[in-house]
């Protein structure tokens, strides 16, 4: 039993198990979309962290818009800008809004 266990040792070492390999070197392959996004936005620190603050800022407008969206769809009547004009049409005198003028009044009396 010894011999066979042996010589099955011996025949084992001589197979070649085929091994998967991922190549590191450049090939003429089209990128894929990780190495994409790592050569374009993570391969240094002054990217990344501009597109981190790009994110955040861009993505943070566009969920509150979103959001703000789906809030007035969902409570269109019930907001104040629709409910102020439907129950105070004509505002007691005083109340209106104004029109800002366009004083000039500079500290520019150097003139004299």
């Amino acid at each position: 039993m010894l011999a066979r266990l042996a010589s099955s040792a011996r025949t084992s070492s001589k197979r070649v198990v085929p091994t998967l390999r991922r190549s590191f070197y450049k090939t003429n392959e089209p990128k894929q979309l990780n190495d994409l996004l790592y050569s374009v936005f993570m391969k240094s620190n002054v990217a990344y962290s501009t597109a981190v603050v790009g994110v955040a800022i861009f993505g943070g407008m566009a969920y509150d818009s979103m959001f703000e969206g789906l809030w007035k769809a969902n409570n269109s009547g019930k907001l104040f800008e629709d409910v102020i004009e439907q129950s105070f049409p004509n505002p007691p005198e005083g109340t209106e809004e104004e029109e800002e003028e366009d004083d000039d009044d500079d500290d520019d009396d150097d003139d004299e």
